[in-house]
């Protein structure tokens, strides 16, 4: 599991001053990338080596409102790996450990010429070993909590 804060700008918010829905997106991904640094590995190697890692599914649960000014305190972690597919979990909480938002998006490796899926043990066993041993710890980690 990782966990960042960000705080909530202005721009971030709707004429109600209240985190505009896409915008959530936009925190997820901060979260997950740093996830992926923290693991020691990275994102950009994987671009250049001519792969890329869409998302093909995103669900997101709104349950309390961030606004200007507030912090949000984004949680992730690998709910699921197999392999092919990476589910991401998230929480998006106050300070004071309100949920904001629960969430999970779905990714797969693709070749970047041709976008078809490709199975990570065989092209980045590195990313397949990691993944394979967070997504136990994680589970283990959201079992006890």
């Amino acid at each position: 599991m990782h966990t960042i804060e960000i705080p909530v700008r202005y721009a971030e918010t709707d004429m109600m001053g209240i985190v505009y829905h896409s915008n959530y997106l936009v925190y997820l991904e901060l979260a997950r990338t740093e996830l992926i640094q923290s693991l020691g590995l990275n994102y950009k190697e994987m671009e250049d080596a001519g792969y890329v890692s869409p998302v093909t599914n995103v669900n997101l649960d709104y349950k309390r409102s961030l606004t200007y000014g507030d912090t949000a305190v984004v949680t992730v972690w690998i709910d699921h790996y197999d392999g092919l597919r990476t589910i991401y979990g998230y929480t998006v909480k106050h300070p004071d450990g309100k949920l904001a938002v629960s969430a999970k998006t779905t990714h797969v490796v693709v070749k970047k010429e041709n976008f078809r899926p490709i199975r990570l043990p065989k092209v980045f066993p590195n990313w397949h070993d990691i993944y394979e041993k967070m997504s136990e710890t994680d589970a283990t980690l959201l079992t006890e909590a």
